[in-house]
């Protein structure tokens, strides 16, 4: 009979007595939200009037406000590593090698040096999260992201690091859906793929167990997988830029001029694209073999019929990255880009 005593276990569908999963909301919101209940996320405070703070472990998390309204803008700073305390071209070399290491290892975390501060940024992006569905999960998710990608980037540097936990999610088996029709997919990688083909006449080149290729017209965009079935990286590459990568002095170069403006060359146009920006999400970074990447990250829904706005944002931002870039590519010298160095025999 003492049993009716025991004390009463945690429910590992529960956080602080809120069911996990049920928050619908945007980013800004359900991270303050997820602060109040305390635990590894707390200390929620606006330090500007365009800008929150919170605590995540040992994080301190910028939240830029309006960004967190429709996209989603996570971001922490590595103060080691500054690229204003760099002298030498080797030196600056290996600051922005780091960039490559954390993109590569961590497959959507963008990296970037502030304009501001210098400080290496690292950062979980959106073009598009509006009020998601299970909103915490995603913030979940993302915020170990953006701590994964902290340990890979002071691992690369030689600095004391704490290994990241890769969080359980259950919660997704498959709906994956944007508003059209009544065809739902099992992963949001799929979704998104099957929009690009009927929204903008991309056409499924070859399928793997780690991504989806679309065509559409001369440009090829890989939709990536991920260990999760609400999350998707599309992504674009180039080798135009391998004969420079591995000479430091134009390797430094091509990162500075990434850092910089590009502008638009259609006639009548004043727009401006700048992929290191904090306002921006383009993710652009090396692989080892000297191919460029440049991607945009983004979370899928199920049940929800706002998968179609969100995917929009994303693919908007990445054909505006690809446009861009080949802007970028018409302006460089041949001994920074160059297609013809680069073509197979």
């Amino acid at each position: 009979m003492f049993g009716l005593f025991n004390r009463k276990k945690p429910e590992p569908h529960l956080r602080k007595g809120v069911e996990i999963g049920e928050m619908r909301d945007n980013a800004l919101s359900t991270v303050a939200r997820l602060a109040e209940l305390g635990g590894e996320i707390h200390s929620f405070r606006q330090t500007e009037s365009d800008m929150a703070e919170v605590r995540y472990k040992d994080l301190n998390i910028q939240l830029p406000v309006v960004g967190n309204l429709l996209s989603l803008r996570l971001h922490t700073s590595i103060d080691q590593c500054n690229i204003r305390l760099c002298n030498t071209v080797s030196e600056k070399a290996f600051a922005y090698r780091c960039i490559d290491h954390v993109c590569t290892t961590c497959e959507g975390v963008r990296a970037f040096f502030d304009p501001l501060s210098g400080a290496l940024t690292l950062g979980v992006q959106s073009a598009g999260f509006d009020e998601q569905f299970r909103a915490d999960t995603l913030i979940d998710v993302a915020l170990f992201m953006l701590e994964e990608g902290v340990m890979e980037a002071r691992k690369y540097l030689g600095l004391p690091f704490t290994e990241a936990e890769r969080p359980r999610v259950t919660q997704w088996q498959g709906g994956f859906h944007y508003g059209e029709g009544f065809r739902t997919f099992a992963t949001a990688t799929e979704a998104f793929a099957h929009f690009m083909e009927r929204k903008y006449q991309s056409r499924e080149v070859t399928r793997d167990a780690t991504s989806i290729l679309l065509e559409s017209g001369p440009v090829q965009y890989d939709v990536r997988f991920f260990g999760w079935r609400f999350g998707y990286m599309v992504t674009t590459a180039t080798r135009g830029f391998k004969h420079a990568y591995t000479d430091d002095e134009r390797y430094v170069s091509i990162q500075e001029r990434l850092a910089c403006p590009v502008q638009s060359r259609e006639p009548h146009s004043e727009l401006t694209w700048n992929f290191r920006s904090p306002e921006l999400s383009a993710i652009a970074y090396f692989q080892p073999d000297g191919t460029f990447v440049l991607g945009e990250y983004g979370f899928g829904n199920v049940n929800t019929d706002k998968n179609g706005t969100v995917f929009e944002r994303v693919a908007g931002a990445q054909m505006l990255n690809v446009k861009f870039m080949t802007f970028l590519a018409e302006e460089l010298p041949d001994e920074l880009y160059s297609d013809e160095s680069n073509r197979p025999n």
